[in-house]
């Protein structure tokens, strides 16, 4: 993805109740290493996460898995603007892992932060910063547990691609998959992070094949369209003609010939129900008067 494009694009949407306890989103979370941020008062993340109407106890989170994978969580919605992809970039270079390694879950409400919503290209703008925030308190914290593993001083250790190691001596190394093992941590950083100069991306600004450009070219994506469940149905609501119209007559008697057609009707509200939209679509029903 280029960089250009990366500048451009859009972020969260729907999510977790803004007064969601710490042990409830640890069960939410399950398996892995949750990270909490700190955001410093004054910083321009701190600003940009005021504006949005984020929860006042975060930013943005992530979790790391036990296999060492990195799954960002985020209520922005991917509408073929490549947030999928150019999100993704953003917390596999903070966090020192490759673009392989991060697993999106986007608009997931069971699971995403609140968001006020996807639109106006707000996602790189003001979601990126928290995000990229948050991976560099990753970062920070897992380097953190590596020196307790390790036993060395923080400031002696470097993470890159999910293993942290010993500049003096790189065999000294532990990966994020030994330290999240089996572990739910939570953990606040001392410090708001230092985010990472363009000068050391290795992973934003660069050229990506969007993630989902397979499955769209081939036909396989899924679109709401696409979507068929146990006993959906289709629904085709009476509408008037005019605003202010009152109902005249009906007659649903077409309509409730058809196999498998249910009709409704609350007062005003009539529709006519169907497992084939098109079934739906073509009942006329009713008369209106002005």
């Amino acid at each position: 993805m280029r960089e250009d494009s990366y500048m451009d694009l859009d972020f969260r949407d729907a999510g977790v109740a803004p007064d969601l306890s710490r042990r409830e989103l640890l069960k939410l979370a399950g398996g892995g290493i949750v990270v909490f941020f700190w955001i410093g008062e004054g910083s321009p993340v701190e600003g940009q996460r005021r504006e949005q109407g984020y929860p006042e106890d975060f930013n943005a989170y992530l979790r790391i898995g036990a296999d060492g994978r990195v799954t960002c969580f985020t209520g922005k919605v991917e509408l073929g603007q490549g947030i999928i992809t150019s999100l993704a970039q953003m917390l596999a270079d903070e966090v020192d892992v490759s673009l392989e390694s991060v697993d999106m879950v986007m608009g997931d409400t069971a699971q995403c932060p609140w968001d006020m919503g996807t639109f106006g290209s707000r996602t790189t703008r003001f979601f990126g910063p928290p995000l990229r925030a948050a991976g560099a308190e990753a970062r920070a914290i897992l380097i953190e547990l590596a020196a307790e593993r390790l036993q060395t001083s923080p400031d002696k250790l470097t993470a890159e691609n999910g293993v942290i190691f010993d500049r003096s001596q790189r065999d000294n190394s532990v990966t994020y998959a030994d330290l999240a093992k089996g572990k739910t941590i939570a953990r606040h950083a001392k410090e708001k992070p230092t985010l990472k100069a363009p000068s050391q991306f290795k992973v934003i600004g660069r050229e990506f094949l969007h993630r989902d450009a397979l499955e769209k070219v081939t036909g396989k994506a899924r679109y709401a369209g696409d979507i068929r469940l146990p006993g959906m149905v289709y629904a085709k609501i009476l509408r008037p003609p005019a605003h202010g119209a009152k109902l005249k007559g009906v007659d649903t008697s077409a309509a409730e010939q058809v196999e498998g057609a249910l009709v409704v009707r609350d007062g005003d509200l009539i529709a006519v129900l169907h497992k084939n939209p098109d079934e739906a679509e073509n009942r006329p029903l009713s008369a209106w008067e002005p």
